[in-house]
């Protein structure tokens, strides 16, 4: 059999399946004679990322990819704001996204939304400043009560926050967002700032976002783990969304 048949026999065959790993793929080529060498494994995984054929949802778990990447939207606010830090805070790491990107997998909308810039822990304060100088509605320190009084009130407010370190992010037109992942244990840990997308919101959110895109699963529970809650996110998940999850995680 040529081998492009067989390839296509083979991601029509794990096409179905909820994952597959090395030793399925070694398996399957091994049960039609042909020896499956770690550097040809790894040469296909590339080629299969390359193509976006496949997606990795977990530490040597992949899953045939027919769901959609999760993309950022930027829009005006996004752009002006990373010019203004860029310009002061160059290299250095920080990432920006939007609460109103969650509102699509929501049962119950909220009116208002805000916008979250996270960077270094000793960058924030000159940030947060930095921002208010040029006009734009920043806060930094603020716990819900705030939140609810001076931030939803106003349009384009932004909320300053220490950035974890190695947290997931992802660049987009040279703009560094948070990943979904990062998004999904964001609101997840800090429920004091986002209360409007808690209870039973929050699971509205990972369900249709888990329905939606494909996660990876390592990355969120490794960067739960960072914020020392990957044991609750765990039992969260296994507990609302066993069937999506189960074997995986």
């Amino acid at each position: 059999m040529p081998k492009d048949e067989l390839e296509n026999i083979v991601l029509t065959c794990f096409k179905n399946k909820v994952f597959f790993t090395k030793d399925d793929l070694v398996m399957y080529y091994s049960n039609n004679g042909i020896i499956l060498t770690d550097e040809a494994f790894r040469s296909k995984l590339y080629r299969w990322r390359k193509k976006n054929i496949i997606h990795d949802i977990g530490t040597g778990k992949y899953v045939i990819n027919n769901k959609s990447s999760f993309i950022p939207e930027p829009d005006k606010f996004i752009k002006k704001i990373h010019t203004l830090f860029s310009s002061r805070f160059d290299e250095v790491d920080y990432c920006i996204w939007s609460t109103s990107w969650l509102a699509n997998y929501m049962h119950h909308v909220p009116f208002q939304s805000f916008y979250v810039l996270e960077t270094e822990r000793d960058i924030c304060e000159s940030a947060f400043y930095h921002l208010k100088d040029n006009g734009i509605n920043a806060y930094y320190e603020i716990d819900s009560k705030q939140i609810e009084k001076y931030v939803l009130p106003e349009d384009d407010s932004i909320i300053i926050r220490p950035l974890i370190t190695r947290a997931p992010c992802k660049k987009l037109e040279n703009i560094s967002y948070a990943s979904i992942e990062k998004i999904l244990v964001d609101i997840f840990c800090d429920q004091d700032i986002f209360y409007l997308y808690s209870g039973r919101e929050q699971q509205w959110i990972f369900e249709n976002i888990l329905k939606a895109y494909n996660i990876n699963f390592s990355t969120l529970l490794t960067y739960a783990e960072r914020r020392k809650r990957d044991k609750e996110l765990r039992s969260f998940l296994l507990t609302n969304f066993n069937e999506s999850v189960k074997n995986i995680i």
